[in-house]
């Protein structure tokens, strides 16, 4: 690309207009810097969600793509927890950051897709993993302390995203 840009800029087109030669050059490198720092943005896409014992009296509902090219398994650390196995691909970072206030007797994160999808979250007391917990959709549910949890939302092919809803209920 940059061979490219070398040639057009010293072809006859801008032999005698710099200006116009300043301003392709400018042009360049703000796309060359666009599509660099891009994955820079993409790891910053992570959604935070705060989540406390008043809000969540009706069902919370997010959205995102799943999927990458880490295996669950290279994330967790762990091949099997106490609500299923670690199976799936994701990205290295998480899809969604859950911030609880206080503790929860009872919470579920349910995940809704046409595409089969697992779900891996990492917080406070440790790791979960699950896959088809309600059909072919994961979910995890139980008693929640207070603190953050990483979430990621996988697919069972490497690199295959697929677009998912979660839905975040506080009553059973």
């Amino acid at each position: 690309m940059l061979k490219t840009a070398i040639e057009i800029v010293n072809s006859s087109v801008f032999k005698h207009d710099l200006i116009s030669k300043k301003i392709y050059w400018l042009l360049l490198l703000e796309t060359i810097f666009i599509f660099s720092a891009s994955p820079i943005f993409a790891q910053s896409n992570i959604s935070n969600i705060a989540i406390d014992q008043n809000i969540i009296t009706q069902p919370l509902t997010i959205e995102g793509t799943s999927g990458g090219a880490i295996t669950a398994r290279e994330i967790t650390n762990t091949e099997n927890t106490s609500t299923g196995y670690c199976d799936g691909f994701a990205s290295r970072q998480p899809n969604h950051i859950l911030k609880l206030d206080s503790f929860f007797e009872f919470l579920r994160l349910e995940v809704e897709s046409s595409a089969d999808t697992t779900i891996l979250i990492q917080g406070p007391g440790g790791v979960w993993c699950n896959d088809d917990s309600h059909n072919a959709n994961p979910a995890i549910e139980g008693e929640w302390k207070p603190g953050a949890y990483r979430v990621w939302i996988g697919s069972y092919q490497a690199n295959s995203n697929n677009n998912y809803r979660i839905k975040i209920t506080g009553k059973k």
